[in-house]
């Protein structure tokens, strides 16, 4: 091979391979653009997030009283009527706060049944209270105010047997504090918070948080 040829071949590995360095460069920095420009979008569009979409974000409200905290007071009320905490008073209750859109609150109904099915009334109290203020009806482009007639609709699509309120000033959320669908508590017959989860629980879980709590 001539000197002449073997300085064309070396010429042309050469820019080979720094058009393939090049190529990699090129690529790596639109990789990189791209994951900015996702979590660009993701902060600017967080608090657009509606029931429709697949999420369990719950509104800007305080995080979940701790276990040990006294169980603030609350009134409620209803199409049939006033409920108090005060009728709780020296009974163990469960006190879950649902969104009527959410999927895994949708679930939890069917341990809470069961839940309902081990322990009675007399034992344990269980009371469901809305923390969103939006409908399962809502879609991206129109957001529905959480209302009554959802709640109803909840209550009978998912067999719910224990008393179901719709707060729509969020007065318990606002107190006892939210982080998820559903968030709950376990209080004991002496009004203290003895248990508090966010998300989908097992009944296992529940009954031995409902033990310690003396029902």
């Amino acid at each position: 091979m001539s000197s002449r040829t073997k300085r064309a071949v070396q010429h042309h590995s050469t820019a080979g391979t720094r058009g393939r360095r090049l190529g990699a460069i090129l690529a790596a920095v639109v990789a990189v653009a791209a994951l900015v420009g996702i979590i660009l979008y993701a902060v600017l569009n967080r608090n657009q997030a509606v029931p429709g979409a697949a999420t369990t974000a719950a509104p800007i409200l305080p995080p979940p009283l701790s276990v040990g905290s006294q169980a603030p007071p609350f009134t409620l009320r209803s199409p049939i009527g006033t409920f108090s905490s005060s009728q709780l008073a020296g009974t163990p209750y469960l006190l879950e706060l649902f969104a009527t859109w959410c999927p895994h609150c949708q679930r939890m109904t069917r341990v809470l049944r069961e839940i309902r099915q081990i322990i009675p009334p007399s034992r344990l109290a269980m009371i469901s209270v809305t923390g969103s203020q939006y409908a399962s009806t809502s879609t991206p482009d129109q957001l529905v105010p959480e209302n009554q007639a959802d709640v109803d609709v909840f209550e009978a699509a998912f067999h719910v047997t224990w008393p179901t309120f719709f707060d729509p000033d969020l007065s318990i959320a606002k107190s006892w504090g939210l982080n998820g669908f559903p968030t709950i508590f376990i209080v004991n017959a002496k009004g203290t918070i003895v248990y508090v989860a966010s998300g989908e629980v097992p009944a296992a879980t529940l009954l031995r948080a409902i033990k310690k709590a003396g029902a």
